[in-house]
């Protein structure tokens, strides 16, 4: 009869690590996968709009715009998914980090991917709220806003809005939250190569894996728009004919909404 031997600390250590580390190994292979893929097809799109302008490259250019946009987008999500259910509290940094690096195809110089990352409570699994707007064309972007929670122990995509700002520039500021405890944060940008620089601003909530638009303004041109914790004030011309005259609005952003406060105008040289 052979008697069962009692395996050692460091036996059982090193079948852990043979159990656990193709497992950690597969994880990283796939998260970094994902984002090189996205940077990928970005880098496609813009070598091929760099090239020779013939008929084949315009071909090859129009049919990876089809779907490459969407495609990109679908890889920077799952990217993220796998990064946040990896082991380990993931900060706001490595999250835009990650997608910077993934949108980054122009030289550092010229072109800063807009990226925007927040958390909110619990500490320990906390929900994200994450913004991206990335240009495909010389005069066009997409960007999506999405909320990530934990749902039965693994983080999920809870809300997103799908291009809320088509061929817009892309800035995200958090707010405080409203009177009944939703997050809350205001998002804007203005048109790619558009001479009148119109500004869309949209307020977005928070609540019941659901984003609500609570405020907005939109397609103003020649706009101006400055923010701090408590107060918004926007300038613009009414007209895009002369004579000119610019109107500015002051909003308190109020535990229970965004109000306005007061407004002017004066001509505009």
């Amino acid at each position: 009869m052979t008697l069962p031997t009692k395996s050692s600390p460091s036996r059982i250590i090193g079948l852990l690590c043979f159990t656990i580390m193709p497992l950690i190994v597969g994880a990283a292979a796939r998260l970094q996968s994902q984002f090189d893929k996205a940077h990928a097809l970005l880098e496609d799109i813009s070598h091929l709009q760099k090239h020779e302008q013939d008929k084949q490259t315009i071909e090859e250019l129009s049919k990876l715009l089809d779907s490459a946009p969407q495609r990109v987008e679908q890889l920077l999500n799952s990217g993220l998914l796998t990064l946040l259910n990896s082991p380990g509290l993931h900060t706001t940094n490595e999250l835009r980090q990650k997608l910077t690096a993934a949108l980054q195809v122009a030289p550092t110089e010229q072109y800063s991917p807009e990226v925007f990352v927040f958390s909110s409570t619990p500490k320990n699994h906390p929900p994200y709220f994450i913004a991206y707007n990335f240009g495909y064309c010389a005069a066009c972007s997409r960007n999506w806003i999405g909320a990530f929670g934990r749902v039965d122990g693994a983080y999920r995509i809870l809300a997103s809005e799908e291009n809320p700002f088509p061929n817009h520039s892309l800035s995200v500021t958090w707010l405080p939250q409203a009177k009944n405890g939703e997050p809350r944060f205001l998002a804007y940008g203005t048109n790619w190569g558009d001479p009148h620089n119109r500004l869309s601003v949209i307020a977005f909530s928070f609540a019941d894996s659901h984003f609500r638009r609570v405020w907005s303004r939109t397609d103003l041109p020649q706009a101006t728009i400055k923010i701090s914790p408590r107060k918004l004030i926007i300038s613009f011309v009414t007209s895009l004919r002369p004579p000119w005259t610019e109107r500015t609005e002051v909003y308190d952003i109020l535990p229970e909404q965004i109000q306005l406060r007061e407004s002017s105008e004066q001509p505009r040289p």
